[in-house]
């Protein structure tokens, strides 16, 4: 009789908590308390999983986190009358139901509740989960794009913020200039209140007349470029420029027209300009926010391509990659650093290569300011026992440091490099794992990575500004996009600052025939459905991903919808982050994205990244190259890598070899008709590289002194190449 009353007992407490109750009794509820609940779905699938179920006397938000059972939210939308059973939990400060233990759809279509009028001071813990509006907003990102992130704004002297959610439908259109008013469910992450509004529809325009869309810079030329705009309504064209953020000068066309066009002329080469435009009608007047351009530098624009594997050849177009080896890779990292006048600028995640600290401590000892940024959890080897003589910081708590950039004599014309690409200074990253690496001479893209890498580094001066470094979501979009280098159009981002997989998707979305990738890990949902619908829309989609099983990764759903995607099931790793577009059909933008930027969340929201975008036909056959031979390689294909470029004689070249046979040292002899670079590789009769020297700027008689000291007697193979062309010739060792 006691075990019958106990359960008794229990069985009236249990089904006591689950009557169903207001959500404001809810809410006044404990953590953990099991509660039933009945309100109107406020949002549907355009915030994710989670839902908002509001009545009339409070609302709350409801998750199906571990342990829930059923499909919800299943086809929940807005409208739909929702009685659910679950557990409530704090998520980050955000009251919710999670698990959800069941739940049911009593009715659809039901009125939404009215909005609550409120202003920015209202959202608060009083408000939240509630539907609201807030009027008289005005964005202070106006003019540019909604993406992945906070976006603050004002309203009637107060702020707040809305956030954007990745998948979400504003991302990618344009955030109003004008005032508006703006509708959205109250939320909240980490004591921050923010308002998350469901679609374009939520956002109305309350001006007559206003910009409808943000300014665009085109035709980049080195004195100048185009600027457009349109507006709601005709008025005249007013474009306020300037080398400062208070601009100064100003170009004014009278016509009244909708669609805004002037071009500015007789500016400075490779020189960044504040640029804002404006509209009047007659009686009132509307501007953009500042945005910051350039214009095209005098510079050489010369351009080398690294990858440390062999690639397919036969796929050429006449075009070839700069070297196929770690060897060569590390090579191209020290000569940079050992020809740099003034300054290096290094970014890089890990580096475990004492080659290259010596070669930057050299640079340091001879008097090049040296600054460098790193992660601030990872090893770095070779930045300890002992510690560089020039300065270092390491940044990033909330993320990655996870750049590999170098920057050397940003302020030279004809001497300022960028190198970039995936390739972290590490022996595994070097040697071991795919990777690839860029190297561009250009002064305005120098200046841009100077400017991203002085965020991180605090200060303009040799030594860092401890008070000032700024690193992840601290950062702000400061940096020009565009580029024309040597005729070649880029696009630059950094991360978590300038909506970088936006720009991504935008130029995926642009794909007419084929796209392939190599990535070693793909979880950001915007990335992949902006891969499947370019199969959808059927572009010739190819991909090889590393880690296919990292969490909510792309890998099975792309598999699943027939996208011809594999994992790495070679012994290497890819490290890769590269995507290829059009290199198939030269006639339609062909265009390679690379850098350091995994296709993740975590690289869009919280990682230092930068991502450079190459439209340029010869760019996309040279990856291109790289890619058909890792895709021969995991479909378990046999003469997977050829050497299409190697030639009987270089051209304008001439060569000797003496002595060969070698006892210990070798010289290549050259003579050249012009200035050519030249690197020579010693091979192992299989086609290892043992070692590898680079002559730069080499013209008429010169020599290259090759030291066969410690090499077994034998025979070995020496690879000569200049100008993406190779000669291979066969030398003895004999002691």
């Amino acid at each position: 009789m006691r075990h019958i009353l106990i359960f008794v007992v229990g069985f009236f407490f249990f089904n006591t908590l689950n009557a169903q109750t207001t959500i404001a009794d809810a809410r006044g509820m404990n953590i953990g308390d099991v509660v039933t609940i009945e309100g109107v779905a406020t949002n549907g699938g355009e915030l994710g999983i989670i839902r908002y179920l509001q009545d009339a006397t409070g609302a709350v938000a409801v998750y199906p986190g571990a342990g829930s059972n059923g499909d919800f939210p299943g086809e929940v939308n807005r409208g739909d009358l929702v009685t659910v059973t679950g557990a409530l939990k704090e998520f980050n400060g955000l009251l919710e139901l999670d698990p959800v233990m069941s739940f049911s759809v009593v009715s659809s279509n039901n009125d939404l509740p009215e909005p609550f009028m409120g202003t920015p001071n209202d959202l608060n813990e009083g408000n939240e989960a509630i539907l609201m509006t807030i009027s008289n907003v005005k964005f202070d990102a106006g003019g540019n794009v909604f993406g992945v992130g906070n976006f603050t704004f004002s309203a009637n002297g107060d702020e707040g913020e809305i956030y954007v959610r990745s998948n979400h439908p504003m991302l990618g259109e344009e955030i109003p200039l004008a005032s508006v008013d703006i509708t959205g469910v109250v939320s909240q992450f980490n004591s921050t209140y923010q308002l998350l509004p469901r679609g374009l529809e939520d956002i109305v325009v309350k001006d007559n007349f206003f910009l409808t869309s943000a300014p665009r810079q085109t035709d980049i030329t080195n004195e100048g470029f185009t600027v457009s705009w349109e507006t709601n309504a005709a008025g005249n064209s007013v474009v306020r420029y300037g080398t400062t953020s208070s601009l100064g000068d100003e170009m004014v066309s009278s016509d009244m027209v909708t669609s805004h066009s002037l071009t500015l002329t007789g500016l400075d080469a490779g020189e960044f300009y504040y640029v804002e435009v404006s509209s009047d009608n007659g009686t009132s007047e509307v501007s953009s926010a500042v945005q910051y351009y350039s214009t095209a530098s005098n510079s050489t624009g010369e351009m080398r391509i690294y990858f440390n594997y062999d690639v397919n050849g036969s796929v050429s177009n006449g075009s070839y990659a700069n070297g196929y080896t770690g060897l060569a890779s590390e090579n191209a990292i020290i000569n940079l650093i050992e020809n740099a006048q003034s300054t290096i600028d290094a970014s890089v995640y890990n580096n475990n290569r004492d080659r290259i600290v010596n070669a930057l401590t050299a640079a340091h000892n001879r008097g090049v300011v040296v600054r460098y940024v790193a992660d601030n959890e990872t090893a770095n080897l070779a930045l300890s026992n002992p510690s560089p003589p020039f300065s270092v910081i390491r940044g990033n708590v909330d993320g990655l440091m996870h750049n590999k950039f170098l920057v050397v004599d940003a302020n030279s014309l004809n001497d300022s490099w960028v190198l970039s690409g995936s390739t972290n200074w590490t022996q595994q990253n070097i040697v071991s794992d795919y990777n690839n690496m860029v190297i561009i001479q250009d002064q305005a893209l120098a200046k841009a990575y100077t400017i991203e890498f002085e965020e991180m580094w605090g200060s303009e001066g040799p030594q860092p500004g401890i008070f000032n470094v700024r690193f992840g979501p601290e950062k702000t979009d400061n940096t020009p996009h565009n580029f024309i280098i040597n005729g070649m159009p880029v696009e630059q981002y950094f991360s978590p600052s300038d909506n970088t997989t936006l720009n991504i998707s935008k130029n995926i979305s642009q794909a007419d025939s084929d796209l392939q990738f190599a990535l070693l890990t793909f979880t950001n949902n915007e990335l992949g459905t902006a891969v499947a619908n370019a199969f959808n829309r059927n572009v010739d989609v190819r991909g090889i991903i590393d880690n296919i099983n990292d969490q909510g990764g792309e890998f099975a759903f792309l598999e699943g919808i027939g996208v011809d995607v594999t994992d790495d099931n070679t012994t290497t790793s890819t490290h890769h982050k590269y995507c290829i577009i059009d290199a198939k059909d030269s006639s339609s933008n062909p265009t390679v994205v690379t850098g350091s930027h995994n296709w993740s969340g975590g690289a869009e929201t919280r990682n230092d990244e930068n991502t450079l975008i190459f439209h340029d036909d010869n760019v996309a056959n040279i990856f291109l190259q790289e890619f058909e031979a890792r895709w021969c390689e995991v479909q378990g294909g046999s003469n997977c890598t050829t050497s299409a470029n190697v030639v009987d004689k270089l051209s304008g070249i001439s060569h000797t070899i003496y002595p060969n046979p070698v006892a210990d040292f070798a010289t290549v002899s050259l003579e050249l008709d012009e200035v050519k670079d030249v690197t020579v590789n010693v091979l192992s009769i299989n086609g290892q590289v043992i070692s590898s020297v680079i002559k730069r700027n080499s013209i008429g008689k010169d020599n290259i002194e090759l030291n066969f000291n410690g090499f077994a007697p034998g025979t070995y193979l020496l690879q000569i190449t200049a100008d993406q062309e190779s000669v291979i010739e066969m030398i003895n060792v004999s002691k």
